[in-house]
């Protein structure tokens, strides 16, 4: 009896500790690929950002790279746009088109559901070969199809403004869509700054090239969002619109410093751009 009793003991002994030592080497998903193409691809985008457009291609090349060891598809597509972007900033339409072909054959042939993103890229696409209405129009449809989610809506609606150059902005519905952004940000339920940093500067661009009500206000909003960014590039180009500004207002002295500010971060910018 005693003997059986040892035995049962040792048996469960032996039952614990392999439950106990193979718990945690249980790994069914493994994120080590994943995780490099996230960190690379959010280095891509800030040098985008920062307009430093090869190294951000460098960037989302090294994300590729890992997301292709990893065979997701949708983010190997999500990157494949990423670079066309980048070639539509360089004027370099070819190569553009390329990563957009690229990215549409991974969702005809593997399924990737990209159809949305790669429409997005024919948009901007379309719109830099001047294609205006037809790149509104692919604007418009975004913003239908993202009707539950309110960031992406934003966007896209104002994207349209954009392609459109209207002269006639709807003012007031710009300033809702500010605010519900800044909403979204303040209860960190915004998911990508980049679409606030888009309407927050073109809030600003369009108030000084219509000569619009609150410009001064939405220059200074310009100038504390991407100084808290730190995206020097744009501080610099914010103070650009408030020398406009004053010049068309006719306060001379304040146009002035302005474009000194201007000058001043751009010599910055040129003096850590040769040091990297």
């Amino acid at each position: 009896m005693i003997k059986y009793a040892a035995a049962v003991l040792v048996m469960l002994l032996i039952f614990l500790n392999t439950g106990c030592s193979s718990a945690p080497e249980k790994q069914y998903r493994v994120t080590r690929y994943l995780d490099l193409a996230n960190t690379w691809t959010a280095r891509g985008d800030r040098k985008r950002q920062e307009q430093k457009l090869d190294i951000a291609l460098s960037n989302y090349n090294t994300a590729y790279k890992y997301a292709h060891l990893r065979n997701d598809l949708e983010l190997m597509g999500i990157l494949q746009l990423k670079k066309a972007m980048v070639y539509i900033l360089l004027d370099k339409p070819d190569n553009a088109s390329q990563f957009i072909e690229h990215a549409r054959q991974l969702q005809v042939f593997e399924g990737a559901e990209l159809s949305l993103s790669i429409k997005a890229l024919e948009a901007k696409q379309a719109f830099e070969q001047g294609e205006t209405q037809r790149a509104s129009a692919y604007a418009d449809e975004l913003s239908a199809a993202y009707e539950g989610n309110i960031e992406k809506q934003i966007y896209y609606r104002w994207l349209s403004w954009m392609y459109t150059k209207n002269s006639l902005l709807p003012w007031e519905q710009m300033n809702q869509d500010l605010t519900q952004l800044e909403l979204l940000k303040s209860k960190g339920d915004l998911n990508n700054i980049e679409v606030l940093s888009f309407v927050v500067y073109h809030n600003a661009l369009w108030r000084v090239d219509h000569q619009a009500p609150e410009t001064k206000q939405a220059i200074e909003q310009a100038i504390v969002h991407f100084s808290e960014l730190e995206l020097t590039n744009r501080v610099r180009d914010c103070y650009g619109l408030a020398a406009r500004f004053y010049r068309q207002r006719g306060e001379i002295e304040k146009a002035h410093y302005f474009s000194k500010r201007q000058q001043r971060l751009s010599d910055s910018i040129n003096v850590s751009n040769s040091s990297e």
